[in-house]
């Protein structure tokens, strides 16, 4: 079962980064499948660790997809990283075994220590929708643009029925980023007919 949750690595030098990333779930065991070209990646190959956080607020998600947002958040306690502050639940990972076969990897791992802060309500319609609408932020060089346009706009009558205020917050945020990368991707193309 694919579990979507906020995944935090850190490099080195101690800077974290903050991933959205649906991953498999197990009590004891987790698979992380980073693409090779992420920080993810090269954050787990180099540390060897992670921790999986999972969260119900939608808008973490919408600007992790987008961009390379910083969190609040506190020492995990058996790995080297850190636990998101709006974290429900968490995980902490110790990698076992990677397959860097590209394009992306399969990244096998130990749970060596799990915690909870607060219950997680679940995921209402509209933040389901966010989160589907986030999948697509990051795949807009992939898929044709008729596409990504019919789902947001499936996507958009879902949260603007059943959505809050955070939500509809993160989906405005999501397709204004969509429809500018859209509009880079048409330039650029535009561009190289000429």
């Amino acid at each position: 079962m694919i579990v979507e949750a906020i995944i935090t690595t850190m490099d080195a030098t101690g800077v974290v980064n903050f991933a959205p990333m649906g991953v498999e779930w197990g009590d004891d065991r987790i698979v992380v499948k980073p693409f090779l070209e992420t920080t993810t990646f090269r954050n787990l190959r180099d540390g060897g660790a992670a921790v999986v956080n999972l969260t119900d607020d939608v808008m973490l998600f919408a600007r992790a997809a987008i961009s390379s947002p910083q969190y609040a958040a506190f020492p995990a306690v058996r790995v080297r990283g850190v636990v998101l502050e709006a974290a429900c639940s968490w995980r902490e990972l110790e990698v076992r075994h990677i397959d860097a076969t590209p394009p992306r990897s399969r990244i096998d791992t130990a749970v060596v220590h799990h915690g909870a802060r607060r219950e997680f309500i679940g995921f209402n319609r509209a933040r389901n929708a966010v989160l589907e609408t986030a999948i697509v932020a990051t795949r807009t060089h992939i898929l044709p643009p008729a596409e990504i346009r019919a789902d947001i706009a499936r996507l958009q009558i879902i949260v603007d029925k059943t959505a809050g205020a955070r939500e509809l917050e993160a989906m405005a945020l999501l397709t204004d980023h969509i429809e500018n990368k859209l509009a880079e991707i048409a330039a650029a193309a535009n561009a190289n007919a000429r």
